[in-house]
């Protein structure tokens, strides 16, 4: 196969050097996207976090800010500076600003990234039509040959046809296998710089201060429930709905009356 393959390329096969152009495109584009991820991007976290969260917890801004300058221009300590600078000149914009400069930084982590799937797809696209073109001709050509060399011619055109599609499969495979690779580092990062910003935003944004809103119900919970109004007195009546004037002298004339019957 791999003869067949120098072969294609020897002979200036249209197919098999677009492929290995495109190819050589994706690669470039790979090895650019190592270096940033591994190499731009990439810092000692850990190390970068312990120092800023002690020049910040001592106040010594300088320091800190110092610190973010010669570690990297780019990546989470332009992050911390950009706050820092904030928190200078208003400290209540600080979250809004490591937001932007959050939002600002993610997606150049993944940048082309997704063109190297593309360039593969292509790739392989490009050899199955490199195939379809050769057996075309394969069996175009046998038609004006004599019936001895027709065996022979087709089964050469045909096996011809086979190197841009296995030229682009093998292009394809390690194309998508690197992405994946890079596709990790990058996921890897993006998480460390989620990490960081969250410990940035504990250091420098200042608390949410909420005095208002927890005084009022204190102050109604310690002030003296008021006290009920007094309820009117009820004129309590005798049971029956007997009227006022009903006394008792009217009572003892009736036990009279039935002494006398």
């Amino acid at each position: 196969m791999w003869g067949e393959l120098a072969s294609s390329f020897q002979q200036g096969n249209a197919y098999v050097i677009a492929i290995l152009v495109l190819g050589f495109a994706a690669l470039v584009m790979m090895f650019e996207r190592v270096i940033m991820l591994q190499f731009a991007f990439n810092i000692n976290f850990t190390k970068f976090l312990t120092s800023f969260r002690k020049a910040v917890t001592a106040e010594d801004m300088e320091r800190a800010m110092s610190l973010c300058k010669s570690t990297s221009k780019v990546s989470l300590p332009r992050i911390a500076l950009r706050a820092l600078e904030t928190a200078e000149m208003d400290p209540s914009k600080v979250r809004g600003t490591i937001e932007e400069e959050t939002i600002e930084f993610l997606p150049r982590i993944e940048a082309r990234l997704g063109i190297i799937p593309a360039l593969a797809t292509l790739i392989m696209l490009v050899g199955i039509l490199g195939t379809i073109d050769s057996i075309w001709a394969a069996f175009h050509t046998v038609d004006v040959l004599d019936t001895a060399k027709k065996q022979a011619t087709l089964a050469k055109g045909i096996a011809g046809a086979l190197n841009p599609t296995a030229m682009g499969i093998l292009v394809c495979m390690l194309l998508l296998f690197s992405h994946q690779v890079l596709r990790g580092m990058a996921l890897r990062l993006t998480e460390r710089v989620h990490h960081g910003v969250a410990v940035i935003t504990n250091l420098l944004v200042p608390p949410e201060t909420a005095t208002y809103v927890a005084a009022a119900p204190a102050e109604a919970a310690a002030a003296p429930a008021p006290a009920p109004a007094a309820a009117p007195a009820v004129e309590q009546k005798p049971e029956g709905g007997g009227d006022d004037s009903f006394d008792e002298a009217t009572v003892e004339d009736i036990k009279d009356e039935e002494e006398i019957i």
